[in-house]
């Protein structure tokens, strides 16, 4: 779930939603600087369904300690591995390409959080690397599968450039899906929570090439402009569902779920466009 402010207000937007958006976006990737990503149809499905697992949750939304809506970057440990694992299965039962691309993205964000997390508790900590481990087998069943070399050196699941053609679309398959994820968060936020994104390629990378930085910049909360220019047009305009509360503690998760299923949905206008 995403809690966006909106004043007196927060508007709510479930995970599953923002990865829809997400996907919306991947199917305008590709212009005279950016590549259009080989698979095409199967990279844009597991943009699409990245976050699939979070219904999990999102229907049945929790509170924080503060007895606000939990907002996914509150997530807990045990609620953070079950619908990131729930995400790779529905990912799965798409398409092994779509499973691996998938399992590579909460792969991340486990690495993320054991890189970061202030003081992580023991169990905390077992249960990331537990995911970790479970990750590293489905991405190897998942590499023999698609014809992948699966003796190459991988950094979280991934080789380095030159090591194959296949590895290096993979390798930008996945930076792809990295970007338009940050996209879509920042914009369903209204947030610049990536105001630099420094890992993506304009191209399968071959050894030598460099990923070219993406300024993310957000001069209103309901629009982003993005240089370089990676879509096949200069504008985008989407709208995602939203259900709007009180910005106030609940008294319970349960009077905030029936606030929450009670509240009608609205539709948020959001633009991304060209800064240049």
């Amino acid at each position: 779930m995403i809690r966006r402010d909106a004043g007196d207000h927060f508007l709510l937007i479930t995970q599953h939603d923002h990865a829809l958006l997400a996907g919306q976006l991947a199917r305008r990737i590709g212009n005279e600087r950016f590549a259009t990503p080989s698979a095409r149809e199967a990279v844009i499905d597991a943009i699409a369904q990245h976050d699939c697992g979070w219904p999990l949750h999102d229907d049945a939304p929790t509170l924080n300690k503060d007895g606000l809506p939990l907002h996914v970057f509150e997530s807990p440990v045990p609620l953070a591995t079950r619908v990131w694992g729930a995400s790779v299965t529905g990912a799965m039962a798409r398409g092994d390409y779509q499973g691996l691309l998938v399992s590579l993205h909460v792969f991340g964000l486990s690495a993320i959080y054991l890189a970061h997390a202030a003081e992580p508790s023991r169990p905390d900590v077992f249960e990331m690397n537990k995911f970790q481990h479970r990750q590293i087998e489905i991405e190897d069943t998942l590499r023999q599968r698609l014809g992948l070399n699966t003796q190459a050196p991988l950094h979280l699941g991934l080789a380095r450039p030159g090591t194959s053609p296949a590895d290096d679309q993979l390798l930008y398959n996945f930076r792809l899906l990295t970007l338009m994820d940050r996209i879509s968060l920042a914009l369903c936020c209204g947030k610049d929570l990536f105001p630099t994104v420094n890992d993506v390629y304009t191209r399968p990378p071959q050894p030598g090439d460099q990923p070219v930085p993406l300024s993310l910049t957000m001069p209103n909360p309901a629009t982003m402009q993005i240089n370089p220019w990676p879509f096949d047009r200069p504008q985008l305009n989407m709208t995602i569902p939203a259900r709007r509360l009180p910005r106030t503690p609940f008294p319970s998760t349960e009077s905030f779920q029936s606030a929450y299923t009670t509240a009608p949905i609205e539709q948020l206008m959001l633009t991304v466009q060209t800064a240049s």
